[in-house]
């Protein structure tokens, strides 16, 4: 296969996007873009700020803008936020500008990958274990729709260096369908 231009990883927070991306992009020789370290540029506010002060319609607003500044980019590994597929038409312009890959994880997996660090999560900051794990459980259903059209699912809960290997391997293979489905 040949390799897309533009790649996407898209999955709830605490997925790996992040670690799995910066690993893809330096195996890939692309470049690596981070969706909300863009927005915090082109707003030049941290995301709890913008938060605080606009509200996550605003920053989902700021994230499809961020995402669409990404058209004229070549050879890109992008770690999407969680949100960012289930708003507005953002999955449909990925699809259409790249490949998508879904890093899939357990609700208990991201339990426990993002309640530890909470206080640097603008949606959970605020919340007890058990309202962080309703959030998951009540954000990830509304998402999942979103998270399923993706070109290529991979489970996200191995070590990042084994979830990119398994990447770059169905990246090399060829093509027998729209969707594949990669699970250890």
């Amino acid at each position: 296969m040949e390799l897309p231009d533009k790649i996407f990883l898209i999955g709830y927070m605490g997925s790996g996007k992040t670690t799995v991306g910066k690993l893809l992009a330096r195996k890939l020789a692309f470049e690596y873009v981070d969706l909300d370290e863009r927005i915090e540029k082109l707003t030049h506010l941290s995301i709890p700020e913008i938060f605080r002060v606009h509200g996550e319609d605003y920053f989902r607003n700021q994230e499809q803008q961020a995402l669409k500044s990404l058209e004229n980019m070549h050879q890109i590994v992008v770690a999407t936020g969680g949100g960012c597929p289930a708003y507005g038409q953002n999955m449909a312009w990925m699809k259409a500008h790249g490949m998508t890959v879904y890093l899939k994880c357990k609700p208990g997996v991201l339990f426990h990958r993002i309640a530890p660090r909470k206080e640097k999560r603008p949606l959970i900051a605020h919340l007890d274990d058990v309202d962080i794990m309703e959030f998951i459980l009540s954000s990830l259903k509304k998402r999942l729709p979103s998270y399923s059209e993706s070109a290529l699912t991979v489970n996200g809960e191995p070590a990042a260096k084994e979830v990119t290997e398994a990447i770059v391997s169905s990246l090399q293979q060829p093509v027998t369908s729209s969707s594949q489905d990669l699970k250890k």
